[in-house]
């Protein structure tokens, strides 16, 4: 009952604020953002701390949060070569961004997060190279079927946030996957 009233007042929540919760990148003119001002170990430096869980997620910032430091996770697992946790933790980020655009659509280099406050804010491109990665251990773990699926998903994700921001990272996954997908081993 408890779970039940929880989910709803989230949904709630969510359906409130839709409006204004929209991404809007300062970037207007397009112009391609550079690694030293967006990439992976800024988005990690920007959301370690208080580990947020699935259960303690209520708004946009939480599902966020959870998902970066999930990924965090993960990329430790994956240069560990401990592959079937980092699979784990891959998906338990996948599942928190994905709640996240539910709701919100679009990355950001400058995502406004309250009075004063900027993030990166990159849920698309964060997906994108989850699913790279995902793919990657299961080629290494002989799954060419799976890591094939994991690339297309990759690259539909990385695809969705170089619409919304052009990222010298989003530019750089998106040649990555595509060698991937053309490289059948």
């Amino acid at each position: 009952m408890r779970a039940k009233l929880f989910s709803i007042l989230i949904f709630l929540y969510f359906i409130t604020f839709q409006g204004c919760a929209e991404v809007r990148s300062t970037s207007r003119n397009r112009t391609l953002i550079p690694l030293q001002k967006a990439d992976l170990g800024a988005v990690l430096a920007e959301n370690e701390g208080l580990e947020v869980t699935w259960e303690d997620a209520k708004d946009v910032r939480d599902f966020y949060r959870g998902g970066v430091q999930q990924k965090a996770k993960a990329e430790e697992r994956f240069r560990e070569k401990g592959y079937q946790e980092a699979l784990k933790c891959y998906q338990s980020s996948n599942d928190f961004f994905s709640k996240l655009l539910l709701y919100i659509r679009g990355d950001s280099a400058e995502y406004f997060l309250f009075e004063g406050t900027h993030i990166l804010f990159f849920p698309d491109l964060l997906v994108a190279d989850n699913y790279f990665k995902m793919g990657t251990i299961e080629r290494a773990l002989g799954h060419e079927e799976e890591a094939q699926s994991c690339w297309k998903r990759s690259l539909s994700s990385v695809q969705k946030s170089l619409q919304s921001e052009q990222t010298e990272w989003g530019l750089s996954l998106e040649r990555k996957i595509s060698n991937s997908l053309e490289s059948k081993e």
